[in-house]
């Protein structure tokens, strides 16, 4: 009898020891997904996760991209707003040699470029340029044209079968002479009515944008 009781005494302890270990095993995989991001446990998360990670690197093949070159920010900001709405990825428009964040040597750099219709090295470059259809390109207004960097980069690929929609901001300018120059520099492409802001109208850039968007049913 003795030897009964302790065997259902063994057999109780061992069930409770294993369904504690079981919760504490799931709390413990919560635990690390929230509080390492690491990428090392991003590959122990459930497949739903996994997914979204492969979806969003994979999200410009076949589409729209978003190029930019922004120097203060405001045009940077459209960009992120025009890749929301339609779904496209971001590609920045670098110079290899960044400019100068003080603006009165800016305003003599740039004025320089154009007087030598300069065309600087870029630092780096679309990849997949083939997979995309539609390409946005976003340009702050300097001396009432785009940076000369955005004509490198226009002039660096092929622009046979694609469209072209320009995006700009400016102080009052609006896009300038700048759009016979993308013309001209991205030979080829069909290119669609842009969209140009002024410093004040970006406070409500979201509503304009996806009004401008929704006209050609670019909104993703």
């Amino acid at each position: 009898m003795k030897k009964i009781l302790s065997l259902l005494l063994a057999m109780t302890l061992a069930f409770s020891l294993a369904a504690c270990g079981g919760q504490d095993a799931s709390l413990g995989g919560s635990g690390v997904s929230v509080e390492k991001a690491g990428a090392s446990e991003v590959a122990s998360q459930p497949t739903g996760t996994e997914t979204s990670v492969e979806t969003e690197e994979t999200a410009g093949e076949g589409g729209t991209l978003v190029a930019y070159f922004s120097w203060s920010g405001n045009t940077e900001h459209m960009a992120q707003i025009i890749a929301e709405q339609t779904g496209g990825s971001l590609f920045e428009i670098e110079p290899a040699t960044p400019y100068t964040d003080d603006y009165d040597t800016l305003l003599d750099i740039a004025r320089q470029e154009q007087s030598d219709n300069a065309r600087p090295e870029l630092a780096a470059q679309v990849e997949d340029w083939d997979s995309y259809d539609v390409v946005f390109v976003g340009f702050p207004n300097w001396w009432s044209d785009a940076p000369m960097a955005v004509y490198t980069f226009l002039e660096s690929y092929d622009w046979m079968g694609k469209t072209l929609i320009p995006f700009n901001t400016s102080a009052s300018g609006g896009f300038g002479r700048s759009l016979s120059g993308i013309e001209e520099s991205a030979a080829g492409a069909e290119i669609l009515d842009g969209l140009d802001l002024t410093e004040s109208e970006l406070s409500d850039a979201q509503s304009r944008i996806t009004e401008w968007l929704d006209g050609p049913g670019l909104n993703g």
